[in-house]
């Protein structure tokens, strides 16, 4: 009796292991990788801004910057060295402000982050405001409104 029932316990244990194994699979091929990176508070705040000023999840937006990043500077970058980040220029994203309504000339009172080249903006910097209804405001920093005639 008792060689019987160790023999159904172990198919029991046999059955388990291979529907877990299966399971595991499935949400393996469901999941996309996982990378995790420490950044600076400053760089973070930044990346979340940016996001909500685009209306897209973070995740998403980080994935769309590397890609690009990799894609556009593959031959470039040697273990350890980045090449410089003033290369990459800012370009305004005109379907962004597209639903801003009006721009007003505004000197800052606290840090905050540009809606289009994410560069820290200090206290007293001329930025310009841009509003819309129901939604975040813009802020675009002196470089940026300049390159598309703003302000």
């Amino acid at each position: 009796m008792d060689d019987r029932r160790d023999d159904m316990r172990s198919i029991a244990m046999q059955r388990g292991a291979a529907m877990r194994q299966q399971a595991l699979s499935i949400a393996a091929k469901r999941k996309q990788e996982y990378l995790g990176a420490r950044v600076p508070k400053a760089l973070r705040e930044k990346i979340i801004l940016k996001a909500e000023a685009l209306g897209i999840p973070v995740s998403i937006l980080i994935r769309n910057i590397l890609t690009d990043y990799i894609d556009r500077n593959a031959d470039d970058i040697a273990p350890g060295v980045l090449p410089p980040a003033e290369s990459a220029q800012p370009v305004i994203a005109k379907v962004l402000f597209e639903e801003v309504i009006g721009w007003e000339k505004l000197t800052l009172n606290k840090e905050v982050v540009c809606g289009n080249c994410t560069k820290l903006l200090s206290k007293g910097s001329e930025v310009v405001y841009g509003v819309v209804p129901g939604k975040n405001h813009v802020i675009l920093c002196e470089q940026c409104k300049s390159l598309d005639g703003i302000g």
